[in-house]
């Protein structure tokens, strides 16, 4: 019987008896995949819509632990191989990186932005909260009039959250909230003299 590959990695599995005085060779080969698959990066250019390379032997990009996509404007996609994995993504693109294995759902990754994404070699998702992504949650939650959370942003432009320890609210700055300024600033210049 001959070496297979394992499905997600693509690792060479040695059959009993087979690769006499290659072993060594072998093995090391398989060790160099192991390290990148765990703490490996890729830098990956875009231009436009593309798929990670796969191969069993050498080297390929999908099985690296860390992938930094570059490129201009996109938007771009990117096809990841339909097995079980995960990646740690960095967006250094300046548009919007979205990663499938070309069925729903996929993960779309702003510019800028790092975030951890993993398969089950159709779906890909990344870790969230309540259905939602961490990012969608917090959103949803810190920047909406959620349950009581904190009010909308809407209308209120050049307010501030102020809060009386049980219920927040937007409000205009006034003079009763600056009361302290004068003595702080003299504090800080008296402070700063003496430094000096």
């Amino acid at each position: 019987m001959p070496s297979s590959w394992s499905p997600s990695l693509r690792f060479e599995l040695q059959f009993t008896g087979e690769n006499i005085n290659l072993w060594g060779e072998k093995l090391n080969a398989v060790l160099a995949h192991a390290d990148y698959a765990v703490a490996g990066w890729l830098t990956k250019p875009l231009s436009g819509s593309t798929a990670l390379g796969v191969a069993n032997a050498p080297d390929d990009e999908a099985r690296a632990a860390m992938i930094k996509f570059t490129g201009g404007a996109g938007p771009f996609t990117v096809t990841i191989p339909v097995v079980s994995k995960s990646y740690l993504v960095w967006n250094a693109c300046s548009g919007p990186v979205t990663l499938t294995t070309g069925a729903a759902p996929s993960v779309t990754v702003d510019p800028g932005d790092i975030v951890w994404v993993a398969t089950d070699g159709a779906a890909v998702k990344t870790p969230g909260y309540g259905g939602s992504s961490i990012k969608d949650y917090v959103a949803a939650t810190a920047w909406s009039y959620n349950a009581g959370n904190l009010p909308a942003q809407a209308g209120n432009a050049g307010k501030f959250v102020k809060t009386d320890g049980t219920s927040p609210s937007w409000q205009a700055l006034s003079s009763a909230d600056l009361n302290d300024y004068a003595t702080a600033v003299k504090g800080l210049a008296l402070a700063f003299a003496v430094a000096l």
